[in-house]
């Protein structure tokens, strides 16, 4: 039985897709998910860390006890450095976490930021995860041991790997509040739903994207109440994936709904705000691969040559040799209808559809 699927794995993936699915700010989040899983997850130092999703370098920081020159090292060691288990990889990977020991077969000094920095600190294994909503990589988390302590154990990466989707979800929808609190005009579309289903409030970019969200025949907006729904069951059950959906729009766009619970109001009634965005290549991506009958193996090397990785570098990710690769390659084309790398990013970002503000009534 693994970690993830003991009781007190299952009790942990809930706590977390609890904490979740409730608005809040993502370093907020962060610290509140370090808590939970600290608990659960042995470690004795952290850095819970938000990324820009398109550059992959770090935008805020929750530390648990990781000196400054250790934070500023291990930035450096990361961008200037080869090693295992690097960040850019990891967000590339199936499975969305690794232990260093692990990865170096037992022997942590075949790791570089291990010698250059872990081992002079005392330190011994470190547990990493991203933290991904959909595709999209929105934070990482880096837990360490001393020298002397236990390896981390596969139980404990599989549980790792459990909670990533539900934190990058999140993280995620903390920022799309952020946004929306600013009151851009480029900020996320958003509706605020009561329990029994009426719409308390919504913006002017929500309806551009759903229509008119009184249509008694829930055409359109059926998504909003369904994401609203998996919001409440997170929120007080912890039990399922979380609260996200991507549809199209009546104009035919690509959108992705997420939902997450708001403080309640005075007099105690529930509220879920279900935020809309347009959707992005990495968002529908997995979709459209689906769609178009890719195994899972075509689809792995889709999303890997979508990454702009090199052809030997994706055949030694996926343990196989360059000619299998070759003809993976060749069926995914053949499936798509294309014949080469820029042709294949064309066919995979021409259904979704980047809507222009200004042009709702």
């Amino acid at each position: 039985m693994s970690s993830g699927s003991s009781p007190q794995g299952r009790r942990l993936v809930e706590q977390v897709a609890r904490a979740c699915a409730t608005a809040q700010a993502p370093l907020a989040l962060l610290e509140r998910v370090a808590a939970l899983v600290r608990a659960r997850i042995p470690y004795d130092v952290a850095g819970w860390l938000l990324v820009d999703p398109d550059t992959m370098l770090l935008t805020g920081v929750y530390s648990e006890d990781v000196p400054r020159e250790a934070h500023l090292a291990l930035i450096e060691c990361e961008l200037t450095e080869d090693d295992v288990t690097k960040f850019v990889d990891l967000a590339r990977c199936e499975v969305p976490a690794a232990a260093l020991s692990a990865a170096t077969g037992g022997d942590l000094a075949r790791s570089t930021r291990w010698s250059r920095i872990y081992a002079p600190a005392g330190y011994g294994d470190e547990l990493r995860a991203v933290f991904r909503s959909g595709s999209t990589c929105w934070g990482h988390g880096c837990l360490t041991r001393l020298a002397g302590e236990p390896f981390f154990t596969p139980e404990e990466v599989d549980l790792m790997a459990r909670l990533a989707p539900h934190v990058g979800h999140g993280i995620r929808t903390g920022l799309l509040l952020t946004e929306q609190v600013d009151d851009t005009d480029e900020g996320p579309g958003m509706v605020v739903l009561a329990d029994d289903g009426s719409v308390e409030s919504m913006t002017p970019q929500a309806r551009a994207w759903l229509g008119p969200l009184e249509d008694e025949r829930l055409s359109s907006t059926i998504v909003l109440h369904e994401v609203a729904a998996q919001a409440r069951v997170l929120a007080e059950e912890g039990g399922g994936p979380p609260a996200r959906a991507r549809t199209r729009s009546p104009s035919g766009e690509w959108v992705v709904v997420r939902g997450a619970r708001l403080e309640p109001t005075s007099g105690g009634d529930g509220r879920t705000a279900v935020l809309v965005e347009p959707a992005s290549r990495s968002d529908i991506a997995p979709l459209l691969v689906h769609l178009r009958r890719l195994t899972s193996r075509e689809q792995q090397v889709t999303q890997l040559l979508l990454t702009g990785m090199a052809t030997r570098d994706i055949a030694r990710q996926l343990w196989i040799t360059p000619e299998t690769l070759r003809g993976h390659v060749k069926s995914v084309f053949a499936k798509l209808g294309v014949s080469s790398r820029p042709e294949l990013a064309a066919q995979l970002s021409r259904e979704p559809v980047v809507h222009q503000h200004g042009g709702a009534s």
